[in-house]
């Protein structure tokens, strides 16, 4: 039996920030650096749709709010 698939769904809000995250990282290295690096956080979001939960709970900040790392690095908000 297949495992159950969830949709990811970027909020406007966080397609800003990708963006602003290759614009910056496009002016400081390159934009294939850049291209590379928001092609992999968008991998990483979009492989949830198989192993939906991930991450600490933060209840404390936001009711279903989960933490999780990304190649190494805290940051990663998950709801």
């Amino acid at each position: 039996m297949a495992p159950p698939v969830y949709p990811v769904v970027f909020t406007p809000e966080a397609q800003a920030q990708l963006e602003a995250l290759y614009r910056y990282i496009a002016e400081a290295a390159a934009a294939l650096v850049a291209e590379r690096y928001t092609n992999a956080i968008v991998n990483y979001c979009e492989s949830l749709q198989t192993l939906l939960i991930r991450g600490a709970r933060r209840d404390d900040i936001r009711p279903g709010l989960r933490i999780t790392n990304f190649q190494g690095r805290p940051g990663l908000l998950l709801m």
